[in-house]
């Protein structure tokens, strides 16, 4: 019943919009349950107070606006047979221009009026941000935690734990250049859109994190204790270390509620995604995904992916629980790139900002 009480939604321009089902395909006879209902199109009005874009008139009864979409939402905005197109061209009353396979540009909508041609725009986006949520992440804002005193604490631990726990696999454990912290995934398809995100970031900033800190910095917080992601310790997938606010306030998370929930209402993360009305404040120490193939007998599923294989870490929470891996100062947030990594080891940065009152 929750999937009913709490649908999942999806906000496009400052206007939120209900996702039926976003694990269905969207096809001819649904495609309807994508866009915003037939009224709130009539009673549009020419309000653009959430509009951040350019609609240019051409003359006394034509209007276009230009709309950036990656190549490979495309072909959801075309549909099955130019379905999908024709029927927004059709309920908008617009002629939207696509490029050619292979051809650069931007989409171009043409309407009669200011009304018509934001309409078709907020249906195109639904699509594409509706399209965005099933990919595969490819960037995530991190709180780097790549401090000289945090790494050499784990570098300890990692050490000790060797040691004294019998059937613990070195290849578990993170590098000590990439511990972070996640505040949110997301998936940047292209240079543009990379672009957008590093501008969400920055805007972030200013309206979102510097208020909040301004009065508060230095930033400090402790990296302390062991947890774990599920109910059985031994039967762990991801082993993590506890983060603590060290002046004991929660400001910390409250900038990451706040940036999930501003980049959601952008279009680029999904909100509460596993369940959680805040975000998971954790770094991760080991996880049963770095397991290397060697160690794992190269055991993959009858979809040919790798199986992870969960580890007993029931040991390691007994001796080391409240380990304290130390202080460390919070300077910047990174939009972070997946599985690429730059010369210091850690993951490499798109955009980065600095936490400073300049």
């Amino acid at each position: 019943m929750n999937y009913i009480l709490r649908p999942e939604v999806i906000w496009i321009e400052g206007r939120c919009y209900r996702i039926n089902d976003p694990n269905t395909e969207v096809s001819a006879l649904q495609e309807h349950d994508l866009y915003e209902d037939e009224i709130t199109f009539q009673d549009a009005g020419d309000d653009d107070s959430d509009d951040d874009f350019e609609i240019i008139e051409i003359d006394s009864n034509r209007f276009s606006t230009n709309l950036h979409v990656s190549k490979h939402y495309i072909g959801s905005i075309i549909g099955k047979k130019g379905i999908m197109r024709s029927r927004i061209e059709r309920d908008t009353r617009t002629n939207i221009k696509i490029p050619k396979q292979g051809e650069a540009g931007d989409i171009t909508i043409l309407g009669p009026s200011v009304t018509n041609v934001k309409a078709a725009r907020r249906r195109i986006n639904i699509i594409i941000m509706s399209s965005r949520m099933k990919q595969t992440p490819t960037h995530f804002i991190s709180i780097p935690l790549n401090d000289p005193i945090i790494m050499e604490n784990f570098e300890k631990f990692k050490q000790i734990v060797l040691q004294e726990v019998k059937g613990v696999d070195e290849s578990l454990f993170i590098k000590s250049q990439k511990l972070h912290i996640t505040i949110g995934v997301m998936c940047l398809m292209d240079n543009e859109e990379r672009l957008q995100a590093s501008k969400l970031l920055s805007e972030a900033k200013d309206k979102i994190i510097m208020p909040l800190i301004q009065e508060n910095l230095p930033l400090r917080i402790r990296l302390k204790g062991l947890s774990y992601m599920n109910d059985d310790p031994k039967n762990i997938h991801v082993l993590y270390g506890n983060v603590e606010d060290e002046a004991g306030t929660d400001i910390i998370q409250t900038i990451a509620d706040d940036l999930v929930n501003f980049f959601y209402k952008a279009g680029f993360m999904r909100i509460n995604e596993y369940g959680r009305d805040r975000v998971k404040l954790h770094v991760t120490l080991l996880n049963s995904k770095y397991k290397s193939k060697s160690t794992n007998n190269d055991e993959t599923s009858t979809t040919g992916r790798n199986v992870k294989e969960a580890f007993d870490g029931s040991e390691i929470l007994n001796k080391f629980v409240d380990y304290d891996f130390g202080v460390t100062e919070i300077t910047n947030i990174h939009l972070s790139q997946r599985k690429t990594f730059g010369a210091d080891g850690y993951y490499q940065p798109t955009f980065v900002v600095t936490l400073n009152n300049n």
